[in-house]
């Protein structure tokens, strides 16, 4: 027969594996990035590809296969009619950023005001050209070095597409392993945390996914009626930047001001007066993301104070950069949902449910309240003469129900027949002397 470990031992390796997992996810955290771009893919596509398969009955292989060919194509279809409108765009308002110079000189030149220093635009101009000409030489010299940081990426992309597709497909069956290591008595508690964390992560990301669609397309049409320059660019930049909190809506209305403010033409305002319609353009959508988008679409599912959100945007961008700034608050989020279910364990109080067993019947009838006291303690006081030899088969079927249930269960006996069967069938049991006297009544906590 095969040795086993000791509960001592048990927890050593425990720990052990626990710490060298640590340890090795720290030392490849640079390689887990297409792993967590993985996991918000399936986070926003898992709930589409479960429902299409309870529907149709059709495999979630083939499901997500077609679901990545239909974005695929959509995706090939928006970059053939986008891509050269906004490279144009962004060529052209990088162009204009020597023209907004100017005028911005101008502008303190007309007020001859003498606190302001002279903008030189020809020096400016001549910098632009030289960091032009550097990053042309730069581009010469590291070709080799881009060449090999396109395969990298290339490479990280195809195990981001392969992880991607497994955690959709197979999610399900990767929460139910790392369950089954558990404890049986610790399963309900299992699923209802990872219930809080998958309803958390899944409505802020998918509600975030929703919010920069809607965001982008809301910003795009009152850019086109304002006629504001670059209205595509400005829109799809307004939409990411909402996944930033707090700090990205304002940058975004910052660059359409910006742009208003020194843009060729208006639709027959001055430039001021178009930057301050732009402005109150973005407060008022701001304002209606407030009221309506986040309550219907995210819900008020992250309960943080906003210092702590400028905190941990600040942690996330330092550990992880663009990527750690998005996963900066849902990560603070589902950290609060465990911090605050670990200290309610601590916190609580153990109740135990002390049953008295006088004959067969009562330890019967006790088994068919199990469902109903699942990961609870019970002790058994059994009474002297209240079970017999013949009796075996029920107590090792009440510890097996007991271990189904999560029960912790234990007895108090004064009966050496009750002991031996209790110890027999598993069951931790304590024999008190005959001379004691035995409690006739269930005590009660």
């Amino acid at each position: 027969m095969d040795v086993t470990l000791s509960p001592r031992a048990r927890t050593v390796v425990a720990w052990v594996a626990v710490a060298l997992g640590g340890f090795i996810l720290l030392e490849a955290a640079h390689a887990l990035t297409p792993f967590a771009w993985a996991i918000i893919t399936a986070y926003i596509f898992h709930p589409l590809v479960a429902l299409i398969h309870r529907k149709t009955r059709l495999p979630k292989q083939l499901i997500t296969g077609w679901l990545y060919a239909m974005l695929g194509l959509v995706l090939v279809i928006l970059l053939i009619n986008l891509t050269l409108l906004l490279v144009q765009q962004v060529q052209d308002l990088q162009g204009e950023i020597p023209n907004a110079i100017a005028e911005t000189e101008a502008w303190f030149d007309d007020r001859q005001n003498a606190r302001f220093a002279g903008i030189e635009t020809d020096f400016i101009k001549e910098r632009l050209d030289q960091v032009g000409q550097q990053v042309a030489d730069l581009l010469g010299t590291e070709a080799v070095p881009l060449l090999l940081s396109t395969f990298s990426f290339a490479i990280e992309f195809l195990i981001y597409l392969v992880a991607s597709f497994y955690f959709i497909v197979y999610g399900d069956r990767f929460i139910a392993a790392i369950r089954d290591i558990l404890n049986r008595r610790y399963h309900r508690e299992f699923d209802r945390l990872i219930l809080d964390i998958n309803h958390t992560l899944g409505a802020y990301i998918r509600g975030q996914l929703l919010l920069v669609v809607i965001m982008s397309a809301a910003s795009f049409i009152a850019l086109s009626i304002l006629e504001v320059e670059y209205a595509l660019s400005v829109a799809i930049a307004t939409g990411f930047l909402e996944l930033i909190p707090l700090i990205g809506p304002w940058t975004a209305g910052s660059i359409a001001v910006f742009i208003a403010l020194f843009q060729d033409g208006t639709p027959g305002w001055s430039h001021t007066t178009l930057a301050l319609v732009v402005g109150l353009t973005y407060f008022a959508l701001r304002q209606f993301e407030d009221s309506f988008v986040i309550p219907l679409v995210i819900g008020r599912i992250v309960h943080l104070h906003p210092l702590l959100v400028i905190f941990v945007l600040v942690v996330g961008t330092t550990l992880g950069g663009v990527l750690g700034l998005i996963l900066a608050v849902p990560v603070a989020a589902v950290l609060k949902i465990l911090v605050n279910f670990f200290y309610a364990k601590l916190m609580a109080r153990e109740t135990r449910h002390v049953e008295t067993i006088r004959e067969r019947r009562d330890l019967e009838c006790l088994m068919d309240r199990f469902p109903d006291l699942v990961n609870a303690t019970i002790v058994l006081l059994v009474e002297p003469g209240a079970l017999s030899w013949d009796d075996l088969p029920l107590v090792q079927r009440a510890a097996q129900e007991a271990l189904n249930h999560a029960i912790d269960l234990s007895a108090v006996t004064p009966d050496g027949v009750a002991g031996a069967l209790a110890t027999a069938a598993g069951i931790v049991t304590s024999t008190i002397p005959v001379t004691l006297p035995v409690a006739l009544e269930p005590v009660t906590p």
